[in-house]
């Protein structure tokens, strides 16, 4: 197998699921998936594009066999197929040194896995090599897989007048074609495919806002494939390639859901262990003070939350922010300053190391609220303002964790003595 993009631009998600389903099926069969780099078009590919191309790729955990293989430095390969085509008068020059296909029949077929057979006919001679010595994508392709040995290609189906083509240089060059899979269009959700110039999105756009790769791969997977048993999540590449039977595949087109996706991220999210999580959370972050020690609690905090990573600030700042002294200015519960004093002086004793003991901690709250007449509103309501200044936010045992017992200590005192302002 091989995946071949053009360095023209960054990776979009139509390229992403392409890369990706040769991927499955090379690792699928125990094949060799090969990435080679169509760069021929020299005033559109840069080195740059190539290196985010690869950068994507590889976050996205396609790691490549073989690769990456310029078709710019394999330049001496396609004209030695176009000197051997001239020779067995298989083509011409025209239009000073241009190369063309002169096709020994201007119809045929070709079979696809997925469209059965797929006619053409009235194919004009076409050109293979420019007058500036560079081969066109049709014939650097086909020379390309006939050289590497590839034996499967999968790609879209608006490479389909392109196979035609390519069908001829095949035969043309004495070759076998590879099987070929066209996949149906990927549909944007007003029903208009997909493409750089419709609504397609860049992989390190998603990145940049917080997607995880392993949710975008599970979400590509099941763009023109289906699970055997239904499943919309894969714990790693590795398994999804294993379960990845290529006889899933379908024609028809796929239709994206930018909101699907984001839920999947969420879900993804929440897989993730407090530690990991920080770990994705902190190049988000960055510039937040946290209370030392405190940072997998801080990512427990807002987890649940949490829809892409790019969420992650916005919800930190919401519990680690110092709290407005005038919050307190509004009506409060005839005993919030006691609730203060007291909850003030459990932490004073406790050492808060896991939400589990947080959570303990709030449980003899209640249990000493309960005994004094205050009601859970009564006493929770008022930690909470005390703490983040705000109405809502996580569960006390976490908020309880993410700040520690001496800053929510500090936070309690305080929240009391502006109490005692008012």
């Amino acid at each position: 197998m091989r995946f071949a993009p053009s360095p023209t631009g960054m990776l979009h998600l139509g390229s992403a699921r392409t890369a990706l389903f040769n991927w499955l099926f090379a690792r699928h069969h125990g094949g060799v998936a090969v990435l080679r780099i169509e760069d021929t078009d020299r005033a559109r590919s840069s080195r740059e594009f190539e290196a985010a191309q690869i950068r994507d790729l590889d976050w996205l955990g396609l790691r490549f066999d073989e690769g990456p293989v310029r078709q710019s430095e394999r330049g001496e390969l396609y004209a030695a197929a176009a000197r051997r085509l001239l020779e067995e008068g298989k083509a011409y020059r025209r239009s000073g040194l241009a190369v063309y296909l002169r096709p020994g029949t201007r119809e045929g077929f070709f079979r696809d896995r997925l469209r059965g057979e797929v006619g053409f006919s009235g194919v004009e001679d076409f050109v293979l090599m420019k007058s500036d010595g560079t081969p066109t994508y049709n014939f650097a392709a086909v020379v390309d897989d006939l050289e590497m040995g590839i034996t499967h290609v999968i790609r879209g189906e608006e490479h389909l007048s392109n196979t035609a083509r390519q069908v001829l240089v095949y035969r043309a060059l004495g070759g076998k074609p590879p099987e070929f899979i066209h996949l149906g269009v990927i549909l944007g959700p007003d029903g208009r495919k997909l493409s750089k110039r419709h609504g397609a999105r860049s992989v390190a756009e998603y990145r940049r806002e917080g997607y995880l790769p392993e949710a975008i791969v599970s979400y590509l997977a099941l763009l023109g494939w289906s699970h055997p048993e239904g499943r919309e999540e894969f714990g790693s590449l590795e398994e999804l390639a294993r379960e990845w039977d290529p006889a899933r595949l379908g024609a028809s087109p796929a239709v994206f859901d930018p909101d699907r996706l984001r839920w999947t991220n969420a879900r993804r999210i929440r897989a993730l262990s407090a530690e990991e999580l920080w770990e994705r959370m902190e190049p988000f972050v960055r510039g937040v003070e946290v209370p030392g020690g405190r940072e997998t609690f801080v990512a427990e905090a807002v987890q649940s939350e949490l829809a892409t990573l790019a969420d992650a600030p916005v919800l930190v700042e919401k519990i680690l922010e110092p709290v407005d002294p005038a919050v307190f200015a509004r009506d409060l519960p005839e005993k919030a300053a006691e609730v203060y004093a007291h909850a003030a002086s459990v932490l004073a004793e406790r050492a808060v190391d896991s939400v589990e003991s947080a959570r303990g901690l709030v449980g003899e709250l209640r249990a000493w609220a309960e005994e004094r007449g205050i009601r859970a509103r009564e006493l929770l309501h008022p930690l909470r303002l005390a703490l983040t200044g705000r109405d809502q936010g996580p569960e006390m045992a976490y908020l309880l964790a993410a700040l520690g017992p001496e800053e929510a200590k500090r936070r309690l005192e305080a929240a009391r003595e502006a109490i005692g302002r008012r």
